[in-house]
This record gives structure tokens, sequence and C-alpha cells, in this order.
């Protein structure tokens, strides 16, 4: 027996590592029991990458968008590591030196819950 969990309904949704927001196809939708728990449109995760991106350049400053993309981690990491991938060069300087630097001297700030 594999000790895998199976998450269906809310529990789907509150997961990062299984969250796909509304990139869940209707089909995928209905098998989770998340259907009706998310804008009926269906979003690639292309478009949600450019979303994203769109709103996190226009925040004002590097810690704001540190703050977001450790959000954007703890709601849906697939598109976490995927704008990662594909915006390196933008986004490293805010998940690495000198971004990071600024947010342990801002923890109690910005801490949230842990990891």
């Amino acid at each position: 027996m594999s000790s895998r969990r199976y998450l269906i309904g809310r529990n789907v949704l509150l997961d990062g590592r299984s969250d796909k927001g509304t990139a869940f196809s209707i089909e995928e939708r209905q098998a989770l029991r998340i259907h009706g728990l998310l804008p009926p449109s269906v979003a690639t995760i292309e478009l949600q990458i450019e979303r994203f991106m769109e709103n996190l350049r226009l925040m004002p400053d590097d810690l704001s968008r540190y703050i977001a993309l450790l959000a954007l981690q703890d709601r849906n990491e697939t598109l976490f590591y995927r704008v990662l991938m594909q915006h390196t060069e933008e986004t490293m300087p805010l998940v690495y030196t000198p971004t990071v630097g600024l947010a342990c001297q801002k923890y109690g700030l910005i801490f949230a819950k842990p990891k």
C-alpha cells in the first residue's frame, strides 16, 4: 500500500503542492470535487505565469515582490517554480541576494507561517 496522500475537495486547493489554481481542467475539477470552488474559466499555466508576472512588476519594491513570491509558493508550488524557471533573470535576485538579506532583517514583519 502506498503512503501517498490523495486529496479531494477543498483540501486540494489548500495544499500548495497539489493546487494548480485555475489550470485545473473541468474534468479534473469534477474528479477532485472542486468544481464550483474556482472561477469558472480554465487558464493555462502559461497564462497564470503571465498574469503573475504582470502583477509582480506593478509592486513598489523588491521586498513586496519577495513576499508575493513566497505567497505563491505556499499556494501553488508548480506555478512558483515555473515562474522562477521562465523568468530566472528577473526573479532570482528576489529569492536570493540581495532581497533575502533585506527579508531577513524584516523577518518579524513578513513572517506568515512556518515552512
